[in-house]
């Protein structure tokens, strides 16, 4: 295994359990396959890189990339994906994250490993910007039952990921904190 400096980026459907049970099963059928349908058309027509590793979660994608691998301006991806599912209703919360990413060359993932009465599919090695993503997911979703609001809709910038891309926010932003990371908002 190798260890590489990467960014992730995360793109979540947040209002996928209110759209699925608001209505009929095949109307939520229909829209979920069409946010996929989105997000597959832009990895296929305007990857991030052409060596972005991405993995559909259900409820999200994810996608890595080895830093200077990058094809593209990173936050713009993200907003441009985030403006197309927008103008078809969908709420979403897009995270740029950044940091130490495993993979193995000789071993591609997935894998899948059959149990016979289960499969184990290995998406990805131990990666930091996958995790800080999952954990800034959960951030933006909040917790109805304790009533702890979470941070909605937006575009959530990891410090780290905006440092190693070269840039700096134009104002003093506000920090977000959440499984060890600090993010700020850069667009709702």
């Amino acid at each position: 295994m190798i260890d590489e400096n990467a960014f992730g980026l995360l793109i979540a459907y947040l209002s996928i359990e209110d759209d699925e049970y608001a209505g009929e099963r095949e109307d939520f059928v229909i829209r979920y396959k069409a946010f996929s349908a989105v997000l597959r058309a832009r990895l296929r027509n305007q990857p991030p890189s052409a060596s972005a590793r991405a993995i559909e979660l259900g409820h999200a994608f994810y996608v890595e990339l080895i830093e200077g691998d990058n094809e593209c301006e990173l936050i713009a991806w993200l907003r441009a994906t985030r403006a197309e599912l927008s103008e078809l209703g969908y709420l979403t919360a897009g995270i740029l994250t950044y940091g130490s990413s495993w993979y193995t060359v000789a071993e591609p993932h997935p894998a899948v490993t059959d149990f016979d009465t289960s499969k184990l599919i290995n998406a990805s090695g131990p990666s930091e910007p996958l995790r800080r993503a999952l954990c800034a997911d959960a951030a933006s979703r909040g917790d109805e039952d304790s009533g702890a609001a979470g941070w909605g809709p937006g575009l959530y910038l990891d410090v780290e990921a905006v440092e190693a891309l070269g840039r700096k926010p134009k104002n003093q932003p506000t920090i977000l904190r959440s499984g060890g990371a600090e993010y700020f908002r850069a667009g709702s």
